[in-house]
């Protein structure tokens, strides 16, 4: 019984990244027009329907999640703030705006720097996300938060670390996961199927062909691909049967998508 309810579930979730269409993915929340890892922009890809928003998570000094791409505030800082997010508490992060006013202006200066417990919590109902763990170390406190806030089959777990995707399915057997690797290969899927991952994402070194998504299909493994902004490239992949597209421009990713389904049908 226990053998088959599981069977179902992975069924159900492998059915989740492996249906015709391509997925669009919102890279780090709509983040061509608002402040990337964002409650903000986490709301414009909902806005927007885009199928999935990304988001990058780390580990703060005082053990609380939080949504943020790099190991260090200094990039993401609009008043001038400092420092690791592994030696920092999340008290401390709470007074850096990231409204990225170099890039937006003042339109979104008091963006803080959210934890997922927060990004889950809007997202709940609405979209999935796609969590990227930066961090090995910090499997069992995502998992928590997400298994707490029951949102389970409604997240994919994604890492550039091997070891932090092993771990993922070690602690739980039937969450999807997706290995995201610059340049892939068909040996590239034959590592994925050990971790039973379900998709793999690649980036700009990996030229996808219908060949490969092909094989990575018959090895029961879906292809994504980051990030993608350009319309021409868009739809190039989504006419090949591309996965998932992962882009900062969901918006546009949506209307290649449409036209290519119309001139289907």
């Amino acid at each position: 019984m226990i053998l088959a309810t599981r069977l179902i579930l992975i069924f159900v979730l492998n059915s989740m990244l492996t249906n015709a269409q391509t997925k669009i993915i919102a890279h780090r929340g709509f983040s061509g027009i608002a402040p990337e890892n964002t409650l903000i922009a986490f709301q414009k890809a909902i806005d927007c329907k885009a199928d999935y928003f990304e988001l990058d998570v780390h580990r703060t000094k005082n053990d609380s999640i939080v949504v943020i791409h790099d190991s260090s505030v200094d990039k993401t800082s609009s008043n001038g703030f400092k420092g690791k997010i592994a030696e920092l508490n999340y008290s401390d992060l709470r007074a850096i705006k990231v409204g990225y006013s170099r890039k937006f202006g003042a339109k979104f200066e008091n963006e803080k720097i959210p934890t997922l417990r927060e990004a889950l919590t809007l997202a709940k109902g609405k979209i999935t996300v796609c969590i990227e763990i930066k961090v090995f170390g910090t499997e069992k406190e995502v998992l928590k938060i997400v298994n707490d806030l029951g949102v389970k089959e409604d997240v994919i777990i994604f890492s550039f670390k091997y070891p932090v995707l092993a771990k993922i399915r070690q602690l739980d057997r039937d969450i999807p996961i997706l290995w995201l690797i610059n340049k892939a290969d068909k040996m590239t899927l034959e590592y994925a199927k050990i971790i039973e991952s379900n998709a793999i994402g690649v980036g700009p070194e990996t030229t996808v062909t219908k060949e490969y998504l092909n094989f990575a299909h018959e090895n029961g493994i879906e292809v994504w691909k980051w990030t993608v902004n350009k319309e021409d490239e868009m739809r190039q992949l989504i006419d090949l049967g591309l996965g998932g597209l992962i882009t900062d421009f969901p918006d546009k990713a949506l209307k290649e998508l449409s036209t290519i389904q119309n001139k289907r049908h």
